[in-house]
């Protein structure tokens, strides 16, 4: 039986146990580890999450490297790598408690060509949601419309329940009781998905308080396949279910939405993570200098 102590070995820890045990085929592992632990080496490592993988990503992505030049995607993905290698590391050796989740499971990879962020236009959604409206899943539609408006991961949504959603409050909300940084985190939502969960609620199995669900009333859907599906109704290729969070992001950025709020709206802990959807502020800093100069 594996103790509690070994459960709560930190980054740093970890990792110098790992380096001392891996053969170096690649001399870059150690300086990318440093980064990480860096920023992150006395925290344990069960309780890395995904917003700690977003920030270290976020902020590879946003400032040079110690030659003071733009890291590439490819670049990126190393760093990325050589965490989920360490989780790896810590799994086998039951470091870990069993049933562990990567942190980077729902973050997808970087393209290897720099890039902005993929994100949905409004034309792409309107194709995606008709693609999604053809699948046998009938609440993939609600799915994907909620992840756009609300910007939440795809285990929040997953994990929503019937009392999650505050459908007679002042402003409608859908509360996710506990995000996987620990918090809680509350969404407003806009008038159609209210309407959309009036009829629902209507009609909704009474043995299960899960929304999401499929076949099996007590855990929520596996949807991968019938959203790739829409996905390719809609001949959208090149995004993944995270995407759609992206989205949520970018639309309130290209509406002259401040950084902060989007932060707010994202649940990011860091504003390193919500910096890469800077470039599409101009709208707002455009009307602040106009009404400042003009």
């Amino acid at each position: 039986m594996k103790s509690a102590h070994q459960n709560s070995r930190t980054v740093a820890e970890i990792a110098t146990v790992f380096l001392s045990l891996t053969p170096m085929r690649d001399e870059n592992l150690k300086a990318r580890l440093e980064f990480w632990v860096g920023r992150f080496g006395d925290k344990t490592l069960v309780d890395f999450s995904p917003d700690d993988a977003e920030a270290g990503l976020a902020e590879l992505e946003t400032t040079p490297s110690p030659r003071g030049k733009p890291r590439s995607g490819s670049t990126v993905n190393r760093y990325r790598m050589c965490m989920q290698s360490l989780f790896k590391f810590a799994r086998q050796r039951r470091l870990l408690p069993r049933g562990f989740v990567s942190p980077f499971k729902d973050i997808p990879q970087h393209p290897e060509n720099p890039g902005r962020v993929r994100f949905l236009t409004l034309e792409e959604e309107a194709r995606l949601m008709n693609g999604a409206r053809l699948q046998p899943w009938v609440l993939l539609p609600l799915l994907i419309r909620l992840a756009i408006v609300t910007g939440l991961r795809r285990g929040a949504l997953l994990g929503l329940t019937w009392g999650d959603v505050k459908l007679d409050a002042d402003a409608p909300h859908v509360i996710v009781q506990r995000t996987k940084n620990g918090d809680p985190h509350v969404s407003p939502i806009t008038p159609d998905l209210v309407a959309e969960f009036r009829r629902m609620r209507r009609v909704k199995s009474l043995d299960t308080d899960l929304i999401f669900v499929g076949k099996h009333l007590y855990k929520p859907h596996d949807f991968r396949h019938t959203f790739a599906e829409a996905c390719k109704l809609a001949r959208i290729e090149g995004i993944t279910f995270h995407t759609l969070r992206h989205t949520s992001c970018s639309r309130l950025a290209q509406a002259g939405v401040d950084i902060l709020a989007i932060a707010e709206h994202a649940g990011h802990r860091s504003l390193v993570m919500t910096r890469r959807y800077s470039h599409l502020c101009i709208k707002g800093r455009a009307n602040t200098i106009n009404s400042v100069f003009a």
